[in-house]
């Protein structure tokens, strides 16, 4: 696993560059940092955002140092453009109607279908030996995630505990995202590559997991 930080790649940059503009050598660096995180963790499709949001949110703005002059772009079509219409998709039906057929095509979706297998505290006090004092200390303090059922009860994903405890970053994570169940189904998720970031989690990637919470929430 590769521990890609822009702060080692400015350092870098710096001392291959010592007369580059400080301004453009923190941007190249940011960028090859957030692209070397999400082609680490094999996505592709991650790796070409990352780019494309630096390239926006810090790129070098037209006039300033290190900016290409703007080029317009010319377009000669060789013949008439053709107007296409597309078929007809069929007579229209109001709302009511509408909602009706939407939910009898709609299949149920239970917690535990995008969750995983759930547990209450009760149950993970038998199983894994963890108090309830403990366990409503560390969902409070945002330190495993809770998925609220109902009014009041929280149920917890069992796979987000290793030999009894949160598994090492959670709380780091939780901490970016904020909401609980965006933060679950953002740490199952699975990669392109297979695997998801709560597996990135327990193989020992900390690091580039709360990195690529940071370039998807922050």
């Amino acid at each position: 696993m590769l521990d890609i930080r822009s702060d080692d790649l400015l350092a870098m940059l710096q001392r291959r560059n010592p007369a580059a503009e400080p301004a453009t050598l923190e941007h190249a660096a940011g960028v090859m940092a957030a692209v070397g995180r999400a082609v680490e963790q094999g996505d592709a499709v991650r790796a070409m955002h990352a780019l494309l949001d630096h390239l926006e949110a810090e790129g070098p703005r037209p006039g300033s140092a290190g900016a290409a002059p703007p080029r317009a772009i010319i377009l000669n079509p060789r013949s008439p453009v053709e107007v296409s219409h597309g078929a007809a998709t069929g007579g229209t039906i109001d709302r009511q109607h509408g909602l009706k057929r939407l939910a009898a095509s709609v299949r149920p979706l239970t917690l535990e279908d995008w969750a995983g297998p759930l547990a209450g505290a009760g149950e993970l006090a038998a199983r894994l030996g963890i108090a309830r004092s403990t366990l409503q200390d560390w969902r409070r303090s945002g330190a495993v995630v809770g998925l609220l059922t109902g009014t009041r009860k929280h149920l917890f994903p069992l796979a987000q505990f290793v030999d009894g405890r949160p598994v090492a970053g959670l709380a780091a994570v939780l901490a970016i995202i904020g909401e609980p169940r965006t933060a679950w189904l953002w740490l199952v998720e699975p990669y392109a590559r297979g695997g998801s970031p709560l597996d990135d989690l327990k193989r020992g990637r900390v690091a580039s997991v709360i990195d690529a919470a940071r370039d998807d929430f922050a």
